[in-house]
């Protein structure tokens, strides 16, 4: 199995999959049944990442068990220091428990305290960032090409381009030699960078949005390397389809949410896939 042969859904879509109510979810899981021989689903940290959120044990135990169900066990995840994407195969519950054990470990508890620090701070410091540094009306920054966002960086007279602000974002990390970075890395910074100047920006009214802000950050560098990313997150689609675009990926991008009036795209993006 190669990462060409998965379809990647976020968890929002997923949980939505348990008891779907509108025509783009009832169609999509039906989709699902008819390409199971020719296409994988899988799971990922990033879902593990959402799951953890959950205060209710037996709550987020029967998700994890219904994600495995969906996936056959079957997960995709770059392990913390090693700069492979492994596909494995692990019942979701075990992989949860261990990744609850990695935490433990102390540079990753480092990092799991530095985004307790930016769920605290986060929502703020970006704001402050759009007041005090961009003179612009964060709508028209939705609508900007890569060309205009750099335009707009170098306004700033802080970067010259996109992939400065990103790789500044990156330096941040310190030494890298026993957690190199990787494309998986080097994406999320730029998913987060977008978000850090008001590109289709998520909301950050409680303390976990910025954990909720990596996750889907880290569902679309995964969705990225995949035969497709289906979401039904509109910001988390608008800076897919953006970063595809940078990024130069091959993936097809596929949202659920908002195809009202466009149903025929839809399908026609559904039947692309059992075409290929």
């Amino acid at each position: 199995m190669i990462e060409k042969d998965i379809i990647y859904i976020d968890w929002n879509l997923y949980s939505i999959l348990k008891s779907p109510k509108h025509y783009p979810h009832i169609r999509l899981k039906s989709f699902l049944e008819e390409i199971k021989d020719k296409y994988y689903l899988v799971y990922s940290d990033a879902h593990i990442g959402d799951l953890r959120k959950s205060k209710d044990d037996n709550l987020r135990k029967l998700d994890l068990n219904y994600l495995s169900k969906w996936t056959n066990d079957i997960v995709l995840v770059k392990y913390f220091g090693n700069e492979n994407i492994v596909i494995d195969k692990i019942n979701a519950v075990d992989f949860s428990n261990s990744f609850d054990e990695e935490i433990l470990d102390n540079s990753s508890l480092k990092l799991h305290k530095s985004v307790e620090l930016m769920n605290a701070k986060y929502g703020e410091v970006r704001d402050d960032v759009l007041r005090n540094y961009f003179k612009t009306d964060p709508k028209n920054v939705c609508n900007f090409s890569v060309k205009q966002i750099e335009e707009l960086l170098r306004k700033m007279k802080i970067f010259n381009s996109f992939k400065d602000l990103i790789e500044f974002r990156l330096k941040l990390r310190g030494n890298t030699d026993k957690n190199p970075i990787t494309y998986i890395d080097y994406y999320m910074a730029a998913y987060t960078s977008l978000d850090l100047i008001g590109f289709f920006p998520d909301d950050m009214n409680n303390k976990s949005n910025y954990s909720n802000l990596l996750n889907d950050s880290k569902h679309s560098a995964y969705g990225s390397l995949c035969k497709a990313f289906i979401t039904n997150d509109k910001k988390c689609f608008h800076k897919s389809k953006f970063l595809f675009e940078y990024f130069k990926s091959d993936s097809k991008l596929i949202k659920t949410c908002g195809v009202k009036n466009k149903i025929l795209d839809y399908e026609n993006d559904l039947q692309e896939l059992v075409n290929n």
